[in-house]
């Protein structure tokens, strides 16, 4: 590579590579295409150009006078020179002026970036590494000043810029001197490797141009001046005002807490804690000093000033903050660290506030783990009367305590310890860290407190010493144990050289022994005699005693008892069991074996106390196996069963419950059951159905595999005459497989199909498409009409009817005994108290199943009344559902009760959704499409939005209940706003941001050749959109609440036959169900629901089994109102359903003051 050199005369290139060693090379970059530039400064600064590739030079240019002859000059041979010198290590790099080019605009900022920053050139690495992590910059300070006004000047600067902050790992300050030409100096302090300091300058020099875009820095208004204007214009001058915390340091070498206060260009250290906390309170001015004179109002400080005012407050009210130093008077602004001033600091430093050392640099926090070793030492001879042990604590040097934790303090950090809080440590050195235990009292520490101080702190024991001779003898307490008379007695006696004797009273022993033993006694015992050497307890009570108290005794002394309280202590366990059959169609628990009695069982389930372990019947005393009864009391629980509930030696229950109880018993480790082969093929069939059952040579349909597993499942439940539940979402053939089953049943009765009255047709045609074998009546029209009909429907093998129809026709099925009665849309039934609830409820059936895509729409109680109809009692009474299930789960988010609900109702539902059982099925896109408010939209909205907030901010909790209904009326005219004024106002003539956005969307995807399902909750906004469609010429259906039954699949059937773009619009409630529409592949929600499920429900008519395209769903939202708020709470309400049912949606409807206030703000 050197042969470049021979492209210079000898003099030349000398000189040249003589620049280079004296360093006249800077700013050399070379970029990704190998072009390269450098600036050579010899009596003035010139630049050179060229390119750089594959070991060859080209192009190479200087701006020198010489070169502009065509002569190769000595700054170009310095320039090729440390290319070759550094080749192998030299990086790419580029200006940041370049860089900044771009992000800052030139005429936006009083500099060019281009030219102001052409010398401060990085690697092209470090520079990627800043600007891509921008967002950790944490600034602290930055402040800019006339060089001028600085306490010392840099020539040729005209302004001098300083910032302090923390990138990443790097804590830094940076003063940037500069004019409006140049960069002319940059000085980085408290960083030492060259990388870092790079890093720093980047940062500064960004941090410098963000501050010349948002001030003028020619501006001249000085602060006070700033303040005569706020006071004559009742300007706030308030805004800026900060309150920082400090170290300062003591003559003596103490450390001390100190704050300022003022401006960021003006900061001052007050003199009186007390002065400023009564200024404050009294809205006075503060006079602090040449630029701050002016209030200090707590509302107007940012987070951290605000932090530490209120630190100000609460320590001048609660504690002498004086310090006697070397002179008289007090400071009240210098606090020593100690005690609870560490703890409230620190407490402040942990939420990212700053703390500032003496050269008001920021202070880091971290959080150490704390580690005290002890150490005993034994001193004497063993038979010196003055020997001792002497027990002493390594702690790190410097510790301050507070009252929660240890701190050490330096320029640079402020340390937290954890893991030993001062009260554990005090108790054991109070005082000093050395301890002196004489003869008297190192045998007391040794047996009872060492022990404990072993337990907290790492022990080191002396390793030359036989402690065993060296401390003194000590006396043991005994305890003396007997039982009989269905009670326990403990007597007092002591042991010394093996020699044990009955004390007289209690004060027979050692102060610290009568102490520890009184204690324990009282813990356990209940009786006392009159000098406190026998203790009393009845052996119902004795479950702790003989669990934990014995061993407790034990550790103070020894323990001797007779034989017949060891036969009691050392008794075996009795466990409990029951056995489970199946007898005449119901479940059949058997309680009682060769151990226990049932009527014994009955007495100790009603005396039972969770830990109790002895029970007295009669003259029997019986330790029971805590666990296993544990295990059948909450066994018994969950079912809903109380000890009342016997009423002989067995229970008999529905055999329906055999599966709750065989899946809790199942999660039991220590209760014994025993099964019978009927009940464990049941369990099996029900849990794993087989999957044997051939699919009808008449069904003119071809099943997928998990429409052929929901059939086996609806047949296996059929055979054990079990209710079900078939919740597949949306789309995956809820009806093709209840009819298969359906199918199967032909012959066993008349079944009867109870559906909204939108669809009773299509049941109709699906039944006659799939099964035209089944014979089929619809019961519709006028009462008489529907009463004739029923009549004929002799020999039919369902009946079809609606909701509506079914509660007015309930006299028509008193006395009939239909074989299976399922109702469709389930989610119809969800309030029990509604008339279609009670009449599906009351019509007899063998059997019942319900259909439903979306179980719980807005309340738990939702799938209480679904199952009460499937299988009343499943669930038991509402009440017991809301106590046991309801109340823990919405309350209190209790994951057990949820898990036992789900555990509870999962063999009788089953629910599969699109992602998990179609892979066929195309994609579905959805996309929030915010369309912002235009011309009085928007101020008509929010003028009702602040009305709204205002009246509901004035009432209470109760009043609030009171208006509820009429709140509510009122966020449906927000919403109605949110879609056009015109909803609420037909004179409005106005423009709606929506509506136009929406008629541009239809005509984009039109023009792609789309067709469009629309819906809306809203009728008056299908109307508005109608006039809209009409008037562009644009194909459109429509299906709303009104539209009769037999007309709403002639147009559903039109629009799929349709072969163009066209629109169909839909009444969300009207339509948003029960409808095939997939030859549309775009869905646009004109408003949100606050419920997803009903969207999900309407999207599902395109988004289903026989869509051949990728479905597109557009959520049209009108930004900055409650509409955004509302797709926040679709998203947040989704995880309890998913949990109880794997995959529906659950919306919490009990909307509350606080959350109405949130949704509207």
């Amino acid at each position: 590579m050197s042969n470049w050199r021979n492209l210079f005369a000898q003099r030349i290139y000398e000189r040249g590579r003589d620049y280079y060693y004296r360093d006249k090379v800077k700013n050399l970059i070379i970029d990704e295409d190998d072009n390269f530039s450098a600036i050579v400064k010899g009596n003035r600064a010139y630049k050179v150009t060229g390119r750089y590739h594959n070991g060859k030079f080209s192009q190479l240019h200087c701006d020198c006078p010489y070169a502009q002859d065509n002569h190769r000059c000595k700054h170009m041979a310095a320039v090729l020179e440390a290319i070759d010198d550094d080749s192998a290590n030299i990086e790419p790099q580029k200006s940041l002026g370049e860089v900044f080019q771009s992000a800052f605009p030139p005429n936006r900022l009083p500099v060019d970036p281009q030219s102001f920053l052409s010398k401060e050139v990085f690697p092209l690495r470090l520079i990627e590494h800043v600007f891509t992590n921008l967002d950790d910059v944490q600034i602290i300070s930055e402040i800019l000043i006339k060089a001028a006004d600085a306490y010392f000047t840099i020539p040729r600067a005209k302004w001098n810029y300083s910032v302090a902050g923390r990138f990443k790992q790097y804590y830094f300050s940076v003063l940037v001197a500069f004019n409006r030409e140049m960069i002319v100096d940059v000085q980085v302090d408290f960083i030492n490797t060259r990388e870092g300091q790079q890093i720093a300058e980047m940062v500064a020099l960004y941090y410098l141009l963000k501050y010349l875009d948002q001030h003028n820095i020619e501006e001249n208004t000085n602060e006070a001046a700033r303040q005569m204007l706020a006071n004559f214009l009742d300007r706030d001058p308030d805004s800026q005002t900060i309150i920082t915390a400090n170290i300062g340091e003591y003559y003596d070498g103490g450390q001390y807490l100190y704050f300022r206060a003022g401006v960021p260009d003006h900061m001052y250290k007050f003199p009186n804690l007390t002065t400023l906390t009564n200024g404050i309170a009294r809205g006075e001015r503060l006079h602090l000093g040449k630029f701050f004179d002016q209030q200090i109002i707590p509302e107007n400080l940012d987070k951290d000033s605000k932090q530490w005012l209120d630190l100000i407050i609460k320590l001048s009210s609660t504690a002498d903050l004086t310090r006697d130093g070397y002179y008289e008077a007090s400071v009240k602004n210098e606090l020593p660290l100690a005690s609870v001033i560490m703890d409230e600091v620190d407490q402040i430093l942990k939420t990212g506030n700053t703390l500032y050392n003496r050269w008001k640099v920021p202070i880091k926090r971290e959080e150490r783990a704390l580690k005290a070793a002890v150490s005993i030492k034994a001193n004497g001879a063993d038979d010196d009367p003055s020997r001792y042990l002497d027990v002493s604590v390594d702690l790190p040097a410097d510790l301050i305590r507070g009252q929660a934790a240890y701190y050490h303090l330096d320029d640079h950090t402020w340390t937290a310890f954890t893991g030993i809080a001062p009260d554990k440590l005090d108790p054991v050195f109070p005082v000093t860290s050395d301890l002196v235990f004489g003869v008297d009292t190192m045998s007391e520490f040794y047996r009872y407190v060492l022990p404990k101080i072993q337990s907290m702190f790492s022990v080191e024991m002396p390793q030359d010493r036989d402690l065993s001779k060296f401390l003194p003898p000590l006396p043991t307490v005994v305890f003396l144990l007997d039982y009989h008379d269905e009670q326990i007695y403990c007597d007092l006696a002591t042991e010394i050289d093996g020699k044990t004797q009955k004390i007289k009273k209690i004060d027979d022993l050692p102060q610290f022994l009568m102490q520890r033993v009184e204690q324990v006694l009282a813990k356990y015992f209940t009786k006392f005699n009159q000098t406190g050497t026998r203790a009393v307890l009845l052996v119902d009570e004795a479950t702790n005693l003989l669990a934990t108290g014995v061993n407790e005794l034990q550790e103070i002394g020894i323990t001797k008892a007779t034989p017949a309280f060891n036969g009691l202590y050392k008794q075996p366990f009795t466990k409990v069991s029951v056995g489970i059959s199946v007898d005449s169609g119901l479940l059949k628990l058997d309680f009682g074996d060769d151990q226990l009695t049932a009527k014994e069982i009955k007495q100790i389930l009603r005396d039972f106390r969770p830990h109790k372990q002895y029970y007295q019947l009669g003259k029997k005393t019986l330790k029971m196996d805590e666990p296993s009864l544990t295990e059948l009391v909450e066994t018994l629980r969950k079912m809903g069963i109380s000890s009342r509930d016997f009423t002989a030696e067995e229970l008999k229950l529905p055999v329906y419950r055999a599966l709750y109880l065989d899946d809790l018993l199942s999660h039991q480790e220590a209760l014994n059951y025993r099964t019978t082969s009927e009940l464990h093929q049941l369990v099996t069939d029900v849990k794993t159905p087989q999957k044997d059952f051939k699919v009808p040579a008449n069904l003119h349909a071809t099943l997928r595999p998990y429409q052929y597993d929901g059939v086996q499942w609806l047949i296996t439940l059929m055979k054990y005459h079990f209710g079900g539940l078939l919740a597949d979402e949306m789309g995956l053939g809820k009806t093709l497989q209840i009819i298969t089953a359906l199918l199967i049943e032909q012959g066993n009765g008349q079944n009867l199909i109870v559906a909204p009255a939108a669809v009773i047709y299509n049941w109709q045609d699906e039944i006659k498409k799939f099964a035209p074998d089944l014979k089929v009546i619809v019961l519709d029209g006028s009462k008489a009409e529907r009463r004739k009909q029923f009549a004929q429907s002799t020999g039919r093998d369902i009946i079809i009817t609606s909701y509506d129809a079914a509660k007015r026709d309930i006299d028509f099925y008193e006395g009939h005994l239909f074989n299976i009665e399922v109702i469709d849309e389930a989610q119809y039934i969800k309030n029990p108290q509604t008339a279609a609830a009670k009449t599906v409820k009351a019509i007899n059936a063998k059997q019942r199943f319900a259909l439903t895509g979306t179980p719980i729409e807005n309340r738990l109680s939702e799938l209480w009344s679904i199952f009460d109809y499937l299988m009343p009692g499943l669930l038991g009474s509402y009440q017991q559902f809301r106590k046991q299930y309801e109340g823990p789960i919405i309350k209190n988010q209790d994951e057990q009760a949820q898990d036992d609900l789900k555990r509870l109702v999962q063999p009788f539902m089953l629910r599969r959704v699109k992602q998990d059982v179609l892979n066929d099925l195309p994609m579905k896109n959805e996309q929030v499409f915010l369309t912002p408010m235009v011309g009085k939209q928007e101020s008509l909205y929010q003028a009702r939005a602040q009305r709204l907030i205002r009246q509901i901010q004035k009432q209470n909790d109760e009043e609030f209940q009171q208006n509820k209904l009429a709140v509510l009326a009122e966020i449906t005219r927000l919403r109605e706003l949110c879609c056009s004024p015109q909803l609420l106002d037909r004179g409005y003539s106005g423009p709606s941001g929506k509506i136009k956005a929406t008629m541009n969307l239809i005509k984009d995807e039109m023009a792609d050749n789309h067709k469009i399902l629309l819906f809306s909750q809203f009728t008056s906004a299908l109307a508005i959109l109608k006039e809209k469609l009409a008037k562009a010429g644009i194909k459109y259906f429509v299906i709303e609440g009104k539209t009769k039954k037999a007309d709403r699949l002639q147009f559903v059937d039109e629009f799929n036959s349709y072969d163009q773009p066209a629109v169909f619009l839909i009444s969300l409630k009207a339509g948003g169900t029960g409808l095939n529409l997939t030859s549309a592949d775009v869905v646009i929600h004109f408003d949100p629901w606050w419920n997803i499920a009903a969207e999900n429900q309407a999207t599902d008519r395109a988004h289903r089994i026989g869509q051949k395209n990728n479905v597109t769903i557009y959520k049209m939202i009108a930004q900055n109102t409650i509409e955004e708020k509302i797709i926040e709470m679709q998203q947040k309400k989704a995880a309890l359903a998913n949990s109880i049912l794997s995959g529906n949606e659950l919306a919490n409807a009990v909307i509350n003051k606080e959350t109405l206030l949130n949704i509207l703000k």
